[in-house]
């Protein structure tokens, strides 16, 4: 790009790494100091200048001109350039004497800025409108050049629609044969699944026979059990029934002895009495042997059905096993059957294997000989546009150099002479009639290096600016503007920072009293509600003030000391309780909620708890969510929900009114009625409340 004028180019590695900050200077150099001298790699460093060593300006914009340039290098190439910021790993931006760029980022930069006839970048505005007229012609030029090409590259495509067609009958037959093997696929892959599936009836039928045989094993475990239950049952019977029989005949000794005792009633009453209960009792054990004598036979009868059943289920899983083998050896056949098709499909696969491949073996020979045709359009597409380009370019440099018109200009009719110092070329048109007879030829070299003087001097002259006064008035002002500008925003700064400072400290200081007030606060506050013991909170250092951490240790009696997530619950609570009243004593709220907050405390802490806010509710007003009957007793209202029809809900307050007893020195207060004395006689209950319900 460089050596054509062709213009500048950036490239960049698409792996490029993110660099959202800048790396540390390995050199040790700061913004605006020299680059020190190395050896090895670094010996680039000697040649190495800062950019604002060689940059002059005025002290206003002096901290703009840092800020762009203060990690800019010149460097003598390209190459140095490289070494250096691999070696800086990427900490400054380096330019070579030839103008290209190597920024921190790794993107190169370089090549030629936007040409002109004369190989330069215009300066003005006037040299951009010529510029963009040149251009202009140039794009007309390659228009025409395009249309011709168009033609040509019709030509090229009449020949490729042959081909085209030609290959795509070639596609179609190759498309039926894809096709054909698609189809063939499909039956083998149906085959295959219809393969799986018989092979997974058949792992089925062997894991249900697998299951059947255990279920006999177990069903044959159970009718031996059931056997000998049987026989345990039978042999229980047979023993019942002998201790019945005993028992009947018992039974009739009996009643001839009532017989004989009823006529001798008068002499053995009490003998006959002490009988009478013995057959009574003898009586109320014949009636569960005999309910027990039935329910086993019941049981033995509920065991002969199962076992029935049993043999039943057998009979069938038999049944069923003699149909799972029958279809097995159905499903062997359909196997065998499956394999010989599956033989025969694979041997036609073969057969259309070896077509496909003649087939694209002849297709492939015509894709080379198509993209050999197209290779060479190509190729001379691009002769014939580069020669066409090169014509035209030379017609219109003659045109616009020399007004002149080659198609009006007979070869070897033109002579040109030397122009003098100040003066114009003489161009003297000549018949070859007129030159032959002169013994006149046109030196062309000569010709070319004249016109490259010409050109040369009028490039140095450049084009002229007929608006850079009003240029440089706006640019004047523009300045002007922005230093204004500039000026109050760092006045602004400057204030803010003034502020912002001022903030800062004065709210250290409010903070640091604060803390420390609390702190004191929070250490009596926790010995009173634990009843000795000590605690502390310890702002964390070597970090700003205003947004340290502030840590919390606590020591319960008869603990260490430790931070307070080390602690039970209910100590955490208790110690959550010192350092919220803590904070009030310094600053008390006119409300509070808590929600809960003494669930996790046992009586005792609860009584603590409330002690400690009963001193502050003359300060603020609590609202206290809880279930413990302790905190509720010493509220002054109590709001609930209660639902007396069902899915009816309705909020129920109850307002107390509360009496001072002298005796309680601490401020404790007693719920009395207003208008009912305490009870003298210790066996009456204490009297309920005075509530006033609301809805």
């Amino acid at each position: 790009l460089r050596n054509h004028k062709k213009g500048k180019a950036s490239i960049a590695a698409l792996a490029l790494r993110s660099r959202l900050g800048f790396q540390p200077d390995p050199l040790g150099t700061e913004p605006g100091s020299m680059v020190p001298s190395g050896t090895g790699e670094g010996a680039y460093a000697t040649n190495a200048t800062p950019a604002l060593s060689v940059v002059q300006c005025d002290d206003s914009v002096r901290p703009l001109v840092e800020a762009l340039l203060g990690r800019t290098l010149i460097v003598e190439s390209l190459a140095i350039a490289t070494a250096a910021w691999k070696e800086t790993n990427g900490a400054h931006d380096f330019v070579t004497l030839d103008g290209e760029l190597l920024n921190r980022y790794g993107v190169f930069t370089g090549g030629a800025n936007g040409t002109t006839t004369s190989g330069k970048a215009p300066s003005s505005i006037l040299g951009r409108k010529n510029q963009i007229a040149e251009l202009q012609s140039q794009l007309a030029a390659l228009a025409a050049q395009v249309d011709e090409a168009i033609r040509g590259k019709a030509a090229l495509q009449s020949e490729q629609t042959a081909i085209q067609a030609s290959l795509e009958q070639a596609r179609s037959e190759l498309r039926q044969q894809e096709v054909a093997i698609a189809s063939r696929e499909g039956e083998f892959r149906a085959l295959q699944n219809s393969q799986r599936q018989l092979t997974q009836k058949l792992q089925n039928v062997t894991h249900e026979l697998n299951a059947l045989a255990g279920q006999d094993q177990q069903a044959a475990d159970k009718r031996a059990q059931f056997a000998a239950r049987i026989s345990e049952l039978e042999s229980q019977e047979e023993s019942l029934a002998g201790r019945v029989a005993e028992l009947t005949a018992e039974l009739e000794q009996q009643r001839q002895m009532r017989d004989a005792a009823n006529a001798a009633l008068t002499e053995a009453r009490v003998t006959l009495t002490g009988e009478e209960q013995q057959a009574g009792a003898l009586g109320r054990q014949r009636i569960p042997l005999e309910a027990r004598i039935r329910e086993l036979g019941q049981l033995i009868e509920t065991r002969r059905r199962e076992g029935g059943s049993f043999l039943a289920r057998k009979e069938q899983f038999e049944t069923e096993i003699a149909d799972s083998r029958q279809e097995i050896s159905r499903l062997a056949h359909e196997r065998e059957q499956n394999n010989v098709r599956l033989t025969d499909l694979i041997e036609q696969k073969r057969e259309q294997d070896v077509q496909i491949a003649s087939r694209e073996e002849e297709l492939r020979a015509h894709r080379g000989r198509l993209m050999e045709l197209q290779t060479l359009g190509g190729r001379l597409e691009v002769e014939l546009t580069q020669k066409t380009m090169a014509v035209q370019n030379l017609r219109e440099r003659i045109q616009q150099k020399y007004q002149l018109n080659l198609d009006d200009v007979r070869s070897e009719c033109i002579t040109l002479t030397d122009a003098s110092e100040g003066g114009q070329a003489k161009v003297e048109t000549l018949t070859p009639e007129e030159m032959q007879a002169r013994g006149l030829s046109t030196d062309w070299r000569a010709v070319a290096e004249q016109v490259s003087q010409l050109q040369k001097r009028i490039d140095e002259m450049g084009p002229v600016n007929l608006v850079a006064i009003e240029e440089y008035d706006e640019t004047e002002q523009r300045h002007t503007f922005l230093t204004t500008q500039v000026d109050d925003l760092v006045r602004a700064k400057a204030e803010l920072m003034d502020v912002l400072n001022r903030i800062n400290t004065q709210t250290k200081e409010m903070f640091l009293t604060t803390f420390t007030q609390i702190r004191d606060n929070f250490r009596l506050m926790f010995s009173e509600i634990f009843g000795g013991g000590k605690a502390d909170l310890i702002l964390q250092e070597g970090e700003d003030l205003l947004e340290a951490g502030i840590e919390i240790v606590a020591k319960p009696p008869g603990k260490q000391l430790q931070t307070i997530s080390l602690l039970s619950g209910g100590e955490q609570t208790m110690t959550a309780v010192a350092l919220l009243f803590s904070i009030y004593q310094v600053k008390p709220s006119p409300f509070c909620v808590l929600d809960e907050l003494d669930a996790p405390l046992d009586e005792a802490n609860i009584n603590r708890f409330i002690k400690v806010l009963q001193r502050f509710l003359g300060q603020s007003q609590f609202i206290i969510i809880t279930h413990s009957k302790r905190t509720i007793s010493m509220a002054d209202a109590l709001y609930g929900v209660t639902m007396q029809e069902h899915g009816i809900s309705k909020i129920v307050s109850v307002k107390f009114h509360k009496a001072d007893e002298n005796a309680d020195q601490q401020g404790a207060r007693l719920l009395v009625p207003e208008r009912a004395e305490a009870p003298e006689s210790p066996d009456t209950k204490p009297p309920e409340p005075d509530a006033v319900m609301a809805k």
